[in-house]
C-alpha cells in the first residue's frame, strides 16, 4: 500500500494501474466493471436493480501485481456491483466473508470465498438476502442479510455443506454453488465439480432442496451426471423446464464418441421438468471466452432475466492483458445478450467486448453515488466508496443520462478528503463548447451550482464528470 496524493486517502499499486490503463472505449460495455478484477458472477435483481456479485480477484490481484498466475488462496471477500441500466454501474463496495484471513470476516470458520450464488427471499413477511459461497473446494457457506449490500451475517457459524454431508464425501470439488428459488417458493442448491478418472462422467454435481429458512438442507444431495463436468454450476426455470448448466472439462476428447461430449471449457446445460432431475443433457450455449476475446481461462456464468430479456453474466481475461500483467488468471464481468431458441433450446450465443445495450435511461434527478460510471480513467472507488482522482483530469463517463426534466442546478457532495478542486461537467465529448457548468469544492460539504448552460437541457445525452486529485465525491445529483 502506499499514500498518493489523495490527502490521506490509501490508494494500492493495482487501483492506481488500473484507473490508468483499464480504460473502456467509449464503445465499449464490456467489461462491466474494468478496473476491479471480479470473476465468477451471480445476479440478484432487486427493486428494479440489478446487482452482480463476484469473486475478488482483485485481493489476489493486489498480493501478485501481476507477476503470478492467480491462485485464488488470498480472496476472502466478494464484490458487489449494481446498475438498473446494465451499462452505468456503481462500486457497492466488498463483502467480508472468510473469517480466518480476515479478522472482519462474517464467516470466521471460512478461509477463502469463491464462485457466490444469491438470490432474496420473503421470510416472515420481510425480504431476506442469501449468499451462498465456496470455501475454497471444501465447502459450501451462506450468509444473510436484510439488504442487497449488507451488512451481511453468518447465520449459521459452520459450513452448509461439507465432506461429513451425505452424499458429497466423493464430490471432488464442494464448490461453485448455485442457487434457485422455484415459483413454489421451495429452494434448491447446485454445487460440486472436478474429475478423477472418468472424465466423461465426473458425477460430482448435486442439488439438494432448501428448508425455507433457506440456511439448512431439506434432504440428502442428489447427484447430477452432468457430460464432461468441470464447475460452475448454474440453473434456471423458463417456462416448465429446469435448466441446470455448467462448464465443461479441458480433458481430451479426441476418443470421445456419442452425442454428449461438449468441447472443452464451455458453458453446457442439461434439462428437466423437476428441479431434483434427473438431467438430460441437451448441448452447451457458450463458448470459451477465448473464442470472444482472444484470452483463454475458465468458464463460469450466470443466466438471467432482466426487464422481459435474458442474459448472461460470465468473467474473461482481457483487462489483464492491458495491464501489462507477465502471469494471468485475473477476471473481468461481461455481460452478453442470451438467445432462447422457439422450442426452448439454447444456441450458440456471442458475445463482444461492446457487450450488451442499455435498457434505460440514466436518472440523473435521484441521488448517484460517486463511484458510478460506465467508463471511468484515473478514478478510483475508495474503500468508503467515494471516488477520488489521482491525476489532474480524472473523470467518470456515463451513457444515456436522461435530462427530459431540464438541468436547473447540480448539488456535488463531497467527503472529508477533498481540498480545494474544481468539478466540471461536460455532455459528449471533454471541450470548452460542451461545459455544462463547473463546481467549486473546499472540504467536506454540498457543493450547489447553477447550470445556466443546460438550464433549458432536455434530451438524453452522455457526459463526463471530470475531477482532480483534490477531489473526494460521494454522491451527485440534479434538479
Amino acid at each position: 500500500m502506499f499514500n498518493s496524493t489523495l490527502n490521506g486517502i490509501e490508494v494500492t499499486p493495482l487501483q492506481k494501474i488500473m484507473a490508468e490503463k483499464a480504460v473502456k472505449a467509449i464503445s465499449e460495455n464490456n467489461p462491466a466493471v474494468a478496473t476491479k478484477f471480479t470473476a465468477d458472477p451471480t445476479v440478484l435483481i432487486y427493486n428494479d436493480t440489478v446487482y452482480i456479485y463476484g469473486t475478488n480477484d482483485a485481493q489476489q490481484a493486489e498480493y501478485s501485481l501481476g507477476k503470478q498466475d492467480n491462485s485464488y488462496n488470498k480472496i476472502n471477500s466478494l464484490n458487489i456491483f449494481s446498475s438498473k441500466d446494465l451499462v452505468n454501474w456503481t462500486d457497492c463496495g466488498e463483502i467480508a466473508i472468510g473469517g480466518k484471513q480476515n479478522p472482519q470476516g462474517c464467516a470466521k470458520w471460512a478461509n477463502n470465498s469463491w464462485a457466490p450464488a444469491a438470490c432474496v427471499k420473503k421470510i416472515n413477511g420481510k425480504d431476506k438476502f442469501f449468499i451462498y459461497f465456496a470455501d475454497n473446494g471444501n465447502g459450501i457457506g451462506v450468509v444473510c442479510s436484510d439488504s442487497p449490500t449488507g451488512p451481511f451475517v453468518d447465520p449459521i457459524g459452520k459450513p452448509l455443506v461439507s465432506r461429513s454431508t451425505p452424499n458429497c464425501s466423493k464430490v471432488y470439488w464442494l464448490f461453485d454453488p448455485a442457487v434457485l428459488i422455484d415459483s413454489d417458493g421451495k429452494g434448491y442448491l447446485y454445487f460440486g465439480g472436478g474429475h478423477q478418472k472418468d472424465v466423461a462422467h465426473p458425477k460430482s454435481a448435486r442439488v439438494a432442496a432448501l428448508n425455507d429458512d433457506m440456511i439448512s438442507l431439506a434432504g440428502d444431495p442428489v447427484e447430477i451426471d452432468a457430460p464432461w463436468l468441470f464447475e460452475d454450476s448454474g440453473i434456471n426455470k423458463i417456462g416448465n423446464t429446469y435448466y441446470y448448466s455448467y462448464c465443461s472439462n479441458w480433458a481430451d476428447r479426441k476418443d470421445a464418441k456419442g452425442d454428449e461430449v461438449p468441447p472443452a471449457a464451455v458453458i453446457a446445460y442439461m434439462t428437466s421438468s423437476s428441479p431434483l432431475g434427473p438431467f438430460k443433457y441437451a448441448g452447451y450455449t457458450l463458448k470459451n471466452p477465448g473464442n470472444y476475446f482472444g484470452a483463454w481461462g475458465n468458464n463460469h456464468h450466470w443466466i438471467f432475466e432482466f426487464k422481459g430479456k435474458h442474459y448472461i453474466a460470465f468473467h474473461a481475461q482481457q483487462m489483464e492483458k492491458k495491464l501489462g500483467f507477465e502471469k494471468g488468471g485475473y477476471r473481468n464481468i461481461c455481460l452478453a445478450d442470451f438467445k432462447i431458441n422457439e422450442d426452448g433450446s439454447w444456441p450458440i450465443q456471442t458475445a463482444s467486448n461492446g457487450g450488451v445495450k442499455a435498457v434505460a435511461n440514466f436518472d440523473p434527478y435521484t441521488l448517484v453515488k460517486g463511484p458510478t460510471y460506465a467508463t471511468s480513467k484515473n478514478a478510483v472507488s475508495t474503500n468508503n466508496q467515494t471516488l477520488a482522482g489521482i491525476a489532474a483530469e480524472s473523470y467518470v463517463y456515463l451513457k444515456n443520462v436522461d435530462f427530459s426534466k431540464g438541468a436547473e442546478c447540480i448539488t456535488i457532495n463531497t467527503g472529508a478528503a477533498n481540498k480545494k478542486s474544481l468539478v466540471k461537467i461536460y455532455k459528449d465529448s471533454i471541450s470548452s463548447e460542451n461545459l455544462l457548468c463547473q463546481v467549486k469544492t473546499k472540504g467536506k460539504g454540498s457543493f450547489r451550482e447553477k447550470m445556466p448552460i443546460a438550464k433549458s437541457l432536455n434530451l438524453v445525452c452522455n457526459i463526463y464528470i471530470v475531477f482532480d486529485q483534490n477531489s473526494e465525491i460521494e454522491s451527485w445529483k440534479v434538479e
